[in-house]
């Protein structure tokens, strides 16, 4: 977490008064003489930029980078080090010294080499960690602390952010819930101090859940925590008045809490309350004190007395009723109702100064959801910029005198004890919250001086955009790396520039683990059409932070470009592990399955991709192609059907194709062919099933000649009424096909189409034949004799070609029928 520079500032010796330091946070001497040494600032620490930045690159996790304007950051990663190796002392062992005559160990050999030392240097230590019973504690709250120190945007992050982190904490509060939780031997020989334990480990493991962003958001460990901590919560309504000129009392919303155990208060809770607890009162912002019209009291002032009276709770108890908060907030959807529900919760705790941090923590959330009200919105603005100032030395509009610095302000100890109870965000994290509300507000010049003091340069450009002022962040930009170099700013200044040396030294600048330089370098070498560069970086930046399914989606299509097709298929596969409702995706990896000839793989991708988008005629275009191949006839036929409703259903249907001939083809003669084994087989359920798929078959004929005029359509018609020997259907089919070629313009001048035209008038020919009545031979004679004219007529002086022959040789032989008929 942040700690204040005021909170920190001292050396061994007493600290000089804090008027010494000046307003921007810097050392400078004391005006007293007996305090004339140098005040040490916390941001001195960062002895050079290279070291800070390398520092943060080890705390960067999972490709997230954790906020660059974060003081000390060192003392965390040094944090996280040694806890992490008090909560597992087994971990392996680094050899720490190549000195021998430097690692001695009780138990040693003189000839010890240095591997069996610190084997030795190991197991000692590991035996006394493991009395150190609230290490997993701090090194479950070490790892809370490092995931609220990583920079996530709060629209992108869902819960999937910092995955090993997440891993990491959840098995070191599983470790802690059955050391102190679930535990049925006394841990402290104490009831009480049992049950205390129990009741804030199980807070922090709810608020961990929040911090992560996890499903459910900690609701069932809050209410543990209420149910260990033996605090009784009553949720009622009350007769009251909320405004100075309200004359009749309405209905209120009323949160009554008391402790079940007469013993409210540990004695290490006894010790922590303020002795000043009108300087924790006065971290309010009244209603007054923005506006001398402003109509809601402070406090809803009940009719009956005892609604105004209230137990003292304890800080855990406290603590409990914010966490209790933010499970309705969390649970609910942002109403009126939801609003009554935390403003009593919140009502609740501010009925009551004895922590500092436990006060703020209500007054933020009571701001948060003012911000949501009319009436409010404005104190709310001012009170989480008062709770933002507090947090520095500055003199700021709500922090105006050194004395509030000085003696209005809670030391650091007393700021820190609780912290890991609450949600109370880190000071930068607050401060993009007020910058992100003044955004909203319209006040974009605000918002962007503090986005730039945080260094958020996405933002900061956004703000200068629609404030008409894109140059300045440019210049703002150029400023900052002026003074320091760091891989943010520098991916800032490469996204204005569109210079890729930026983005290179960015990646210097964090020893290659910004993940944004190398999907900034991914873009820009991809619309220069560079590919492969593209796609170098793209991967190394998945490297970085893997749960990118955009990314990994453009990683795909690139693969496909460049025909490498195992890369593809495992970027695909990643987008739809990740995100399952990716229809496209599934269509890629469909495709991918397809371009290798394996329809089995690919079937399963497009029946996936369908469920997400069904208007895709692409898809059901492969889905038709993989049915055939896997002899799937009858869900061949409904894709058929399907393509042809979304062309009728769709203004753009121009470029919806109609099913292929070729496919209608292949439906129909393995349709015929599972018919014909069936017979053959005599496999009765075999044969009702094929019975069925002919009968759709013929659906889809007769929907596609409605729909379409294709001379194929009646040809392929003809031939499956054929097979099943409808006769009177095949010649009407020929008609049709006869009379679409016909209509076709100049038909007679290509070979193809006369050919095609000579076979349909033979098949003609041969219905009018085995018919033999002589109106049909003479229709038929006719039909011939004018197909034969065009033809002829079409050659000029040139040679007729050889079906002219072919269909005199037809009319030939209906002359040798036609008088026997007549008899």
């Amino acid at each position: 977490n942040d700690i204040p520079r005021s909170a920190a500032s001292h050396t061994v010796s007493p600290s000089p008064p804090l008027s010494s330091i000046s307003e921007d946070g810097a050392s400078a001497i004391a005006t007293e003489p007996q305090s004339c040494e140098k005040i040490h600032s916390l941001k001195e620490t960062n002895t050079t930029d290279a070291f800070h930045n390398a520092v943060l690159s080890e705390l960067a996790i999972d490709g997230e980078w954790p906020f660059q304007v974060c003081v000390a950051p060192y003392f965390l990663l040094l944090g996280r080090s040694i806890l992490s190796i008090l909560a597992e002392p087994n971990r392996p062992f680094r050899i720490w010294c190549k000195n021998n005559n430097a690692l001695d160990s009780e138990g040693a050999s003189a000839d010890a080499s240095p591997l069996e030392i610190s084997s030795i240097i190991g197991a000692n230590f590991a035996a006394a960690a493991k009395h150190l019973s609230g290490a997993i504690l701090w090194n479950a709250r070490a790892i809370v602390a490092h995931r609220r120190l990583i920079s996530t945007r709060r629209d992108d992050d869902d819960g999937q952010a910092c995955p090993t982190l997440w891993d990491e904490a959840e098995g070191m509060f599983s470790r802690c819930l059955a050391a102190f939780c679930d535990n049925q031997e006394p841990v402290f020989g104490d009831e009480h101090r049992d049950a205390h334990v129990a009741s804030e480990v199980m807070l922090e493991w709810g608020l961990a859940q929040h911090h992560f962003r996890k499903l459910g958001r900690g609701k069932a460990s809050f209410n543990k925590a209420l149910s260990i901590s033996k605090l009784e919560v009553e949720v009622t309504g009350a007769e009251g008045k909320r405004t100075k000129y309200q004359q009749k009392a309405t209905a209120q919303y009323l949160v009554r809490a008391r402790p079940l155990s007469q013993s409210t208060m540990h004695q290490n809770e006894e010790d922590s309350v303020s002795k000043k607890k009108e300087n924790i009162e006065n971290q309010m912002i009244k209603h007054d004190d923005v506006s001398d019209d402003a109509l809601l009291m402070e406090k809803i002032k009940f009719e009956e007395q005892d609604d105004n009276v209230h137990y003292n709770l304890s800080i855990r108890d406290q603590s409990i009723l914010l966490a209790l908060c933010l499970d309705v907030k969390n649970d609910n959807p942002m109403d009126g109702l939801t609003g009554e529900q935390m403003s009593g919760y919140l009502a609740r705790v501010l009925n009551q100064h004895d922590d500092w941090m436990v006060y703020a923590t209500a007054l933020l959330e009571r701001a948060w959801l003012e911000c949501e009200r009319t009436h409010g919105r404005e104190r709310a603005i001012l009170q989480i910029q008062a709770l933002a100032d507090q947090h520095s030395n500055r003199l700021t509009l709500t922090q105006s005198t050194f004395k509030s610095v000085e003696e209005d302000s809670a030391p650091a100890q007393d700021r820190l004890r609780n912290l890991h109870g609450i949600v109370y965000p880190p000071r930068w994290d607050m401060l993009r919250d007020l910058a992100e509300r003044y955004a909203k507000l319209g006040v974009v010049s605000s918002a962007a001086e503090i986005f730039e003091e945080l260094e958020l340069w996405d933002e900061v450009v956004e703000c200068y955009r629609i404030a008409g002022k894109e140059s300045k962040a440019v210049e703002v930009v150029r400023a900052r790396l002026a003074e320091k170099e760091t891989p943010r700013m520098y991916a800032a200044l490469g996204d204005l520039t569109k210079d890729p040396q930026c983005f290179e030294r960015s990646l210097d600048l964090s020893n290659g683990k910004f993940y944004d330089a190398h999907v900034a370098l991914g873009k820009f070498y991809f619309d220069k059409g560079e590919l492969r560069r593209a796609l170098k970086h793209f991967l190394e930046g998945l490297e970085i932070k893997p749960l990118m399914p955009a990314v990994w989606f453009r990683v795909g299509t690139i693969s496909m470009q460049l025909g490498e097709w195992d890369t593809a298929l495992r970027a695909f596969t990643e987008v739809v592990q990740q995100e399952p409702e990716e229809g496209d995706a599934w269509a890629n990896v469909a495709a991918i399955h397809m371009h290798r000839k394996n329809p089995a793989e690919a079937y399963p991708a497009l029946i996936e991709s369908l469920k997400q988008s069904r208007g895709n005629w692409r898809v059901w275009v492969s889905k038709l192609y993989t049915c055939i191949d896997l002899k799937k006839f009858d869900e061949a036929i409904q894709t058929c059907t399907e393509l042809l409703s979304l062309k009728a259903r769709k203004a753009s249907s121009g470029e919806i194709p109609t099913p292929e001939e070729k496919c209608i083809r292949a439906i129909i003669r393995g349709a015929l062919q599972n018919y014909h084994d069936a017979r053959t087989t005599k496999d009765g359920a075999a044969l009702d099933s094929s019975k069925r798929t002919l009968a759709r078959v013929r659906q889809l004929l007769d929907k596609m000649k409605s729909s379409m005029s294709d001379a194929w359509i009646y040809e392929v018609s003809a031939y499956f009424n054929e097979e099943m020997g409808r006769r009177e259907d095949v010649f009407n089919d020929l008609m049709k096909e006869y009379r679409v070629l016909q209509s076709m313009n100049r038909w007679e001048d290509d070979p193809v189409k006369i050919s095609h035209m000579t076979n349909l008038v033979k098949e003609i020919f041969s219905h009018h034949n085995s018919e033999g009545t002589k109106e049909s031979l003479v229709k038929c004679k006719l039909l011939i004799k004018g197909v034969t004219k065009k033809i002829i007529g079409a050659c000029c002086d040139s040679e007729p070609p050889k079906e002219v022959a072919e269909l005199e040789k037809l009319l030939l032989d209906l002359e040798k029928i036609m008088p026997s008929n007549a008899k």
